[in-house]
């Protein structure tokens, strides 16, 4: 226990106002708030605040929107969380067990967790929150996510009515038993995404879709909220409930609110928030800048741009039309002159972030072609674009150079195939309200990954579905068996083989215009540690557990 005002001796050292002096005064080390010791290179406790820019949240509820949360923190634990490499490690449960046929998993909670209201963390919460997460009461766009759940499929689409058939059950306070429909390798990635966490029934039933206001949330992680002021920001601060392996260095976390389309890092320059995602607009000016140049980060960004389409009517239900679409994009110039070599060119859905990795034997399906594009479309029926239905391609909140992207790609439809295309731009939430209802014909969209296995990217985005569960429409029962075969696959070699057999059908099919992998790029305050630093020159993620402010 941590006292502040009067000295005591915690293990034969001596405590003042949150600070221990261990042999030598010189040498003080900090305690914060919820008694973790700060790096020797801390700051004082006033000002281990932690400023980051996100959209307002429509809820923190995640777990039955996963949209409606931003980029702001999160205050829930599942059963895993994930390190910098986006590795499962433990969080919720201390450790879990899995049967030798890989059908059944068994999740060890940490004794004494408790939510932020005191009461008990139990396995019963957890049944409650994958429960939620399933319900098509709820309309989660993310059910699918669970579906190897036993019986979470039928449940979610209503062949099963009972829900409590659902394949997990509490065997006890501390032990969650969770069976699969198959066996699922990949399941700590599962369990380790952000909506799986254990849902407080008590505050759920009382307030309904309010329970994550301010005046009501009860959470279980690290950190709990403590403000938020509509329009302005939210506070974050440690909650001294909780006793897991994550406890935050931080004392506040605070998210000021912008709309995501108009991100700028003005307010990085203002010295008002402590990290900024840099668009390429700004880079000339950030890399001449004396100070901002070397705060300028690079990190990972697991993600694939693609253009869509609607296949299930014309033009695009044309493969001879989508490969033109598809061999009219000049990626090269696009990473080279719109991107700023800040992205690599894409030719398939895989990121180059992952070791499964095999983008250049994709590569001969949509390498750029303009005259064969050509040919392609008019042996079609659209001569140099002639009689081609004017297509609107759709964009979800564009950041400038994103804009500038969709700029470039419409010019290159139009030279390489005579094809007019209509820029069209939606917000998050009624850009991917759409999306799953299949209402636009055409659009340029990312994909950033789950979690780092083909399955995420194969599978989880380009597997068959029914209109509202599935982003896309396109469907192709082979590439549907290979990505089920690879998905319960044990062995890793046979594993990767069948997903590139999948991913050869996905990329020669032209389900999609694959178009570049970024690297997300960022700026970062000196004064902001606890995080690693790669050879490569890229850095590791932000985990809020692990940052700290160091003495300037």
């Amino acid at each position: 226990m941590i006292k502040y005002g009067v000295p005591f001796l915690v293990m034969g050292a001596l405590v003042f106002s949150g600070v221990i002096y261990l042999s030598d005064p010189l040498s003080a080390r900090i305690v914060n708030s919820v008694g973790r010791t700060l790096p020797e290179d801390a700051a004082p406790l006033a000002q281990q605040i932690f400023r980051s820019m996100s959209p307002e949240p429509r809820s923190l509820d995640i777990q039955v929107n996963l949209y409606d949360g931003e980029s702001t923190l999160q205050p829930f634990e599942p059963l895993l969380t994930r390190d910098e490499l986006w590795q499962p490690v433990p969080a919720a449960a201390t450790s879990y067990d899995v049967s030798d046929d890989g059908l059944t998993w068994t999740f060890h909670l940490r004794p004494g967790a408790r939510w932020s209201d005191g009461r008990p963390v139990t396995a019963h919460d957890f049944v409650y929150g994958y429960r939620r997460m399933i319900d098509p009461k709820n309309a989660n766009p993310y059910a699918f996510f669970y579906y190897d759940i036993k019986y979470a499929k039928a449940i979610s689409q209503g062949t099963i009515k009972d829900i409590t058939r659902l394949g997990l059950r509490a065997q006890d306070d501390l032990t969650l038993i969770i069976e699969t429909e198959r066996s699922a390798p990949y399941f700590p990635h599962i369990a380790s995404f952000a909506l799986a966490y254990p849902a407080p029934e008590w505050a759920i039933e009382k307030y309904g879709l309010k329970w994550t206001e301010v005046d009501h949330i009860v959470s279980n992680a690290s950190f709990k909220m403590s403000e938020w002021v509509n329009g302005s920001h939210m506070t974050f601060v440690p909650d001294p409930m909780y006793n897991g392996p994550h406890k935050p260095y931080l004392e506040k976390v605070i998210h000021p609110f912008r709309d995501a389309a108009t991100a700028t890092v003005l307010a990085y320059e203002n010295d008002e928030v402590d990290i900024e995602v840099v668009d390429i607009n700004d880079l000339d000016r950030i890399q001449r800048h004396p100070i901002l140049g070397k705060e300028l980060v690079k990190s990972p960004g697991r993600t694939s741009w693609y253009l869509f389409f609607k296949m299930l009517e014309p033009p695009f239900d044309d493969i001879r039309v989508r490969e033109a679409f598809a061999r009219a994009i000049d990626r090269e110039a696009i990473c080279r002159y719109v991107l700023r070599e800040t992205a690599v060119p894409a030719y398939s859905m895989m990121p180059p972030d992952f070791k499964e990795y095999n983008g250049e034997a994709m590569k001969p399906y949509q390498a750029f072609d303009p005259a064969k594009a050509k040919k392609l479309l008019r042996e079609a029926g659209y001569p140099n674009g002639r009689g081609f239905p004017r297509p609107e391609m759709w964009i979800r909140a564009p950041t400038p150079s994103l804009k500038m992207v969709g700029v470039a790609i419409q010019s290159m439809l139009k030279e390489n195939l005579g094809v007019d295309v209509t820029i069209r731009t939606a917000d998050r939430t009624a850009y991917m309200s759409k999306l799953y209802n299949w209402e636009m014909d055409f659009g340029f969209l990312r994909f950033v990954a789950d979690y780092v296995d083909p399955r995420n990217m194969l599978d989880m985005t380009w597997h068959s579905q029914p209109k509202g569960a599935a982003r896309h429409d396109w469907s192709n029962p082979a590439f549907d068996r290979l990505v089920e075969q690879a998905g319960s696959e044990l062995n890793s070699d046979r594993r990767t083989q069948l997903y590139r057999q999948a991913e050869e059908i996905l990329v020669g099919n032209y389900a999609a215009a694959f178009v570049f992998h970024p690297l997300s790029l960022g700026l970062r305050k000196p004064r902001l540690k606890g995080y690693t630093r790669y050879p490569d020159g890229t850095v590791g993620s932000i985990i809020y557990s692990n940052v700290y402010i160091a003495r300037e």
